[in-house]
This record gives structure tokens, sequence and C-alpha cells, in this order.
């Protein structure tokens, strides 16, 4: 009766452990069932835009082009049949981009708004079996912006909101310089002030400098607790009658909390080693 017993329970323990692992799944949570396996390249998951204005015009932009290589994205039940890329720079996936397995496997897509975006990739095969994985892509924003040779100085605008639901900039980083440009009065001194204005208009931060004829002035200022809006960034003339020459280069700046590169050379040299 004893040996029975022994036996019974074993039977009972094996079952436990089968159902157990039914419903435990594998360690990353995806589905151990679903047959594609999501290996796919990317040697970069952040950038930076560039946008170049002067007196009011804005002369260049460039945006971030990212690429993602599915090439050896596979399927235990057939050839793929699509690949897609959702960039994430939208609120309804209007930007999304898919493309036909057998014409091409990669896709890139040129970024042209800043944010820390969640980009979607996904990979249907032939069956029509389905698998996808997320990335996150930080977007970052440089504005190169000039003023030369004025008296009545413009405000910079600065749109920190991003085009998705995604956080706000961690933080406005700016270098700034402005030139007494006078050489028709000598020893002519002209008093400045830097003035950065939240959305609602209120002052965060300040600086004034006093230039003499033919000389600059300087500030540098990172701006954390950024929300989103319009902030400006102003220069007032406190003090003398000169013309003067502005140059800000402004950077929205997001946390560093991208997702990791995954090139394809780092899989290679797994395998050499």
């Amino acid at each position: 009766m004893r040996a029975e017993h022994t036996k019974t329970m074993v039977v009972l323990a094996i079952l436990l452990a089968a159902s157990l692992a039914g419903c435990l799944g594998t360690e990353d949570g995806s589905d151990e069932n679903n047959p594609i396996s999501m290996n796919v390249h990317y040697d970069a998951t952040s950038g930076t835009i560039t946008e170049r204005i002067q007196n009011g015009a804005v002369l260049s932009t460039s945006g971030v082009e990212l690429s993602f290589d599915f090439a050896r994205v596979t399927s235990k039940a057939g050839n793929m049949k699509t690949f897609t890329f959702d960039p994430g720079d939208d609120e309804v996936g209007s930007n999304a981009i898919t493309v036909n397995a057998n014409d091409q496997a990669q896709i890139t897509y040129t970024y042209q708004t800043h944010g820390l975006f969640t980009a979607v990739l996904t990979a249907t095969d032939e069956s029509d079996n389905e698998d996808t994985m997320e990335l996150v892509l930080r977007i970052d924003k440089e504005i190169d912006w000039t003023q030369t040779n004025t008296d009545a100085p413009d405000s910079m605008m600065l749109a920190t909101s991003p085009d998705c639901q995604c956080p706000v900039p961690e933080y406005l980083g700016i270098e700034s310089t402005i030139t007494n440009q006078n050489d028709i009065i000598p020893g002519t001194q002209t008093t400045v002030t830097w003035h950065l204005d939240d959305p609602e208009g209120n002052e965060q931060a300040f600086h004034t400098e006093q230039i003499a004829d033919g000389q600059e002035a300087s500030w540098t200022h990172n701006q954390y607790n950024v929300g989103g809006g319009d902030w400006a960034l102003n220069v007032s003339i406190d003090a003398g009658n000169d013309s003067i020459d502005i140059h800000h280069i402004v950077t929205i700046a997001y946390e560093t909390n991208e997702s990791t590169p995954n090139p394809l050379d780092a899989e290679a040299t797994e395998r050499r080693f």
C-alpha cells in the first residue's frame, strides 16, 4: 500500500508541475509558443535634430535617421510576410511603415520632432503569426539661433512639448554669446540681460553683463524641471544704444533612457568567442 501511495503522489506532482509550466511562460515574458524570432538589428537608438535660424528665417533643419534591419527575423511556421515600424511620434500611428518581406528587410525612418518615443516593431509570417517588440528612442533637438546688428532683440521661442504621449524634456541647455559691435564711439559700454521665461511668462533664470565696444559676453545655463509649452529666451538692452549680435545655441534634451543599440557586428563578435 505504501508503494502505491508513493507512486500516486509522484504522478500528482508531475501533473502539477506540468500545469504550472504552461502558466508561467518564459523568463522575458515572451510567448514561447510564438514561432517568430524577433532578431532585429539597429546601430543607434538616439540622435539630435539640428535647426539653424538667422534673423528670423529658418536656414536649415536636419532630422535624425534611424534604421532597423529585420533580415534575421525568422519563423518556424514559414517565410516572413511583412515587417512594420511604428515610430511612435504621433498619436494614431499614421506614420507607421510596413514593407513586404520579399522585397526588403530594412526600414529607415527620419524623425523630425523631438521626444522620448516608444517605437513598435512588428513581424508577420505567411501563416499570419505576429510578434512585436518595443524600443525607446531618444530624439533631442539643437537650435542654432542668431540675430545680427539689432537694438531690439527678438524672442527665441522654444517649443518643449513632444509630439507624443511621452515625457517632457529633462532640461534646456543654453549657450549664448552677445557681441557689442560698436566701433563708432570708443569706450562705449552696453549692459544686457538674458531672461528665460516659462510658458506662463514667469522668469525662471536671468543673467546680466556689461560689454565694452568690440567685446563679447556669454551665458551658459541648464534649466531643469521643464514643463511642456512655449518657453522664451529674451535679451534686453538695459543701458547703451549700441546694436548687438546675438548667438544662441539651445538644446532640448531628454533623459538618457533610450534602449541599448543592437548592431549586427555585436552578434558576430559574440559568435567568435
